[in-house]
């Protein structure tokens, strides 16, 4: 008899796990929990695989606590000299030099690092109405959905359908699992682990855009402290045409990864 009740107690929990949907809000305000405090340091190698090759570029963040971003390229392995380059990040648009000299461009809707450093539940509601997955004026419909091995709330704009454009939220910890815009690329993070300050930030991304497909794997996260940066620096005059210009190779995949998503 206590094994029967065992058995239905366990079935009922699991029923109510599954039931539960918390208030929107809730759910943006505990995301934005999970990213820490201060400034960070984030290395990871973006892996671009074509047969039987595998490109590596090794990318070096800065990401400062007013969510300001420098990244620094450097190839490894076969693009080893022959990628460089450094990409200044601000709120709306991006500041590089090429070989046509100093350029600004307005950042669009593939642009997502901000979606793992956010520390404010109002960035994720607007970022959210710029990617088309809940517009401003539309009531956001949740629902508990099976991701990356486990349960989290898919956040979208309407009721279920094919290819539609939504946000997975990781139920336990809250973190992002997933993501797929209006324009049908798709982003999984996976293997989350908890670093200095409250962040927690994905071992693992994998990009899927057209017939291509990025990984990139973190391999060192390190808090800068409280203050900003004071040996990076975030305004496009701080680019040196002599050593942060941006070079890649003719490699299609890689070239249209930088592209969109940087």
């Amino acid at each position: 008899m206590s094994r029967v009740l065992c058995i239905v107690g366990l079935v009922l929990f699991t029923a109510s796990a599954w039931s539960y949907i918390p208030n929107y809000s809730m759910i943006l305000s505990h995301a934005a929990d999970q990213h820490g405090k201060g400034s960070y340091l984030i290395e990871q190698d973006v892996i671009y695989r074509q047969q039987s090759e595998a490109y590596t570029v090794k990318e070096t963040w800065v990401v400062a606590k007013d969510g300001s971003m420098r990244v620094v390229l450097e190839g490894k392995g076969p693009l080893r000299g022959l990628v460089q380059g450094a990409i200044i990040f601000t709120s709306t648009n991006k500041y590089f030099v090429d070989a046509n000299g100093a350029r600004t461009q307005r950042l669009g809707i593939d642009w997502w690092e901000p979606l793992f450093h956010f520390r404010s539940s109002q960035f994720l509601r607007t970022r959210l109405a710029a990617l088309g997955i809940v517009p401003a004026d539309v009531t956001p419909q949740l629902r508990l959905s099976r991701v990356g091995g486990g349960i989290g709330w898919l956040i979208s704009s309407g009721p279920p359908r094919e290819a539609q454009p939504a946000l997975w939220i990781e139920q336990d910890q809250f973190v992002i699992r997933k993501l797929r815009s209006s324009n049908q690329n798709l982003l999984r993070a996976n293997d989350y682990a908890k670093f200095e300050e409250g962040l927690w930030y994905p071992k693992q991304k994998i990009y899927n855009f057209g017939s291509f497909g990025v990984e990139i794997q973190t391999t060192r996260v390190k808090w800068l402290g409280n203050a900003m940066p004071a040996t990076t620096k975030f305004t496009s005059g701080s680019l040196e045409p002599s050593k942060d210009a941006l070079r890649l190779p003719d490699i299609e995949g890689l070239r249209e990864f930088y592209s969109r998503f940087r």
